[in-house]
């Protein structure tokens, strides 16, 4: 005798090809084989579906003359285009229909045989039976009218912790969806280093630390040794002017004074020179006469013609003297009339006062130029001062009086008085939802006072700038790497008080960046804007 033994089946449901109508796509057709599981359809019509995709089948289970029909929701889990064939695994198979094909299944194996109505009822039967009488008793014990205080206090109860409940979930919404609270906040105030505009030394600090300087006051003196160089430069080149003036003055001054004695020698000269053309006129008639005399004596032949060539010559030569003697005059004249500003000695000029006042002037404007640079380096040495550029207080000194100092060294740290401003830093993620000019309300817990404020500035990257890098370096997200900085609005009394470093809560309105809860936001704010100016307008 020979034993088989088969593997032990892995299926959790048993298989059936009993009778099972399916309705699918519109065709009924016969399942294959079914199970507790799923179904098989075969020779299914059309083309075959993907699998995972999930279908309402329509199931009909005929027995013992009845038609048994029920839904149910199944997944295509394989397919064959061979014999047309979907194998499905349902998805939601209700407890009902569940315990009817569990029935049909199992105790159809079983041998268990009974009529489909019977089980139908053990199927629906209740699990704690409810008698349909009704019943008479404790008519008369049970009162007309019973008001039902412990159902209306706990309802009571359950509408204010349900209120309570709701009311602390919108607020919660709220806060966290349409509005931003940073606690890293502070009242900030604008610090200012004050530097060396030039290389030179402190002359003076008239201000010491904690003290308070208005705009405009001298807290610094500076002496720049090359400007003072150049101050002691021009005012060697002013002495230098005003001798060269001196000179020149003096050099006219003497030059008129010779100028009186050159006029009497030019007056003498011209009296000689008159003087002696007379002469010469009357020894050119005496020449003239004697030349005549010999003409006639050698028409007598008593003169030879030596002679008349002799009395010839001293003719002509008188004659030039004479013209000599004329021109001589004419210049004597012309430099007698001209002798109160220049003489002439027959040979140059040695004495012109129009030259002289030239040279004067000359001297006079160098020394203008030369007191006039002067006066421009003095007034750029008294600017070489460090004012207070707005009212604050001095928090600290770099250095003191009397020391050396480089162009761009740090020499005072102001801080500005009455700080309007509050500094809050932000993560790179929240820093999306805040805008330029957004109104913000500021809460300073140390003073117990909530203040509007306004957004002026917003700066991402300033804090992610690396001072050994020449671009910006970024950081994660949850850092604290951006800033916004608010414009309080403050009244009198708490300018008074608000004082720089306080902590403080800025709550901001968040703006979205999704598109389409940007655009119903807006749509609504647009909504309350334009009520707010209708209500304006009334």
């Amino acid at each position: 005798m020979r034993i088989e033994r088969d593997r032990p089946c892995q299926r959790r449901h048993l298989r059936l090809t009993a009778p099972l109508f399916v309705t699918f796509e519109g065709q009924k057709i016969r399942a294959k084989d079914w199970s507790l599981g799923g179904i098989g359809l075969a020779g299914v019509k059309g083309k075959l579906p993907k699998a995972g995709s999930k279908f309402s089948l329509h199931m009909m289970l005929p027995f013992q003359g009845y038609d048994i029909s029920f839904d149910v929701e199944a997944e295509v889990v394989r397919t064959d285009k061979k014999e047309a064939l979907i194998g499905f695994q349902y998805v939601d198979l209700p407890e009902r229909s569940y315990d009817l094909l569990s029935y049909f299944s199992e105790d159809l194996i079983r041998g268990q045989m009974g009529t489909v109505d019977d089980s139908i009822c053990r199927i629906d039967v209740p699990v704690t039976p409810i008698s349909t009488k009704p019943s008479a008793d404790h008519i008369s014990e049970t009162p007309i009218y019973r008001l039902p205080i412990r159902t209306i206090a706990m309802s009571i109860l359950y509408i204010v912790i349900g209120l309570l409940v709701f009311t602390h979930t919108a607020i919660l919404i709220y806060s966290n969806f349409m509005r931003m609270e940073i606690s890293s906040s502070v009242v900030s105030t604008q610090l200012q280093t004050l530097k060396m505009p030039m290389d030179g030394v402190i002359r003076m600090i008239n201000f010491s630390v904690g003290e308070h300087v208005k705009a405009g006051d001298r807290i610094v003196q500076i002496d720049d040794l090359k400007l003072d160089r150049q101050i002691n430069a021009a005012k060697l080149r002013i002495e230098e002017a005003k001798s060269t003036v001196w000179q020149v003055t003096q050099k006219h001054k003497i030059e008129t004074e010779r100028l009186k004695l050159y006029q009497i020698v030019s007056r003498t000269d011209k009296n000689i020179a008159k003087a002696r053309l007379s002469a010469l006129r009357e020894a050119l008639n005496a020449a003239d006469a004697h030349y005549a005399r010999i003409i006639k004596l050698r028409k007598a032949d008593v003169a030879t013609i030596t002679e008349v060539e002799e009395a010839k010559k001293l003719q002509v030569s008188a004659a030039a003297r004479v013209k000599e003697a004329e021109l001589l005059l004419e210049r004597d004249s012309a430099m007698n009339e001209a002798s109160s500003r220049r003489h002439y000695n027959h040979k140059v000029f040695i004495t012109d006062l129009d030259m002289l006042a030239v040279e004067m002037e000359v001297a006079y404007s160098a020394l203008k130029v030369e007191v006039q640079k002067l006066h421009y380096l003095d007034g750029v040495k008294a600017k070489n001062v460090i004012r207070a550029p707005f009212d604050g207080r001095i928090v600290s000194l770099y250095l003191t009086s009397h020391s050396n100092a480089s162009r761009n060294e740090p020499l005072v740290l102001l801080e500005r008085d009455n700080p309007t401003a509050v500094t809050a830093y932000l993560n790179q993620k929240e820093i999306l939802e805040i805008g330029l000019n957004d109104e913000a309300k500021v809460f300073i817990p140390a003073l117990n006072r909530h203040i509007l404020a306004r957004v002026i500035k917003v700066d991402r990257s300033s804090l992610n700038l690396n001072k050994n890098a020449t671009q910006y370096t970024w950081h994660d997200d949850k850092d604290r790497t951006a800033a916004v900085t608010l414009d309080l609005q403050l009244s009198d009394v708490d300018a008074v008080q608000i004082r720089a470093g306080l902590p403080v809560v800025v709550i901001f309105d968040r703006r979205e960046t999704n598109d389409i809860w940007s655009t119903i936001k807006g749509f609504v704010g647009g909504k309350e804007e334009r009520s707010n100016e209708t209500d304006k307008t009334i």
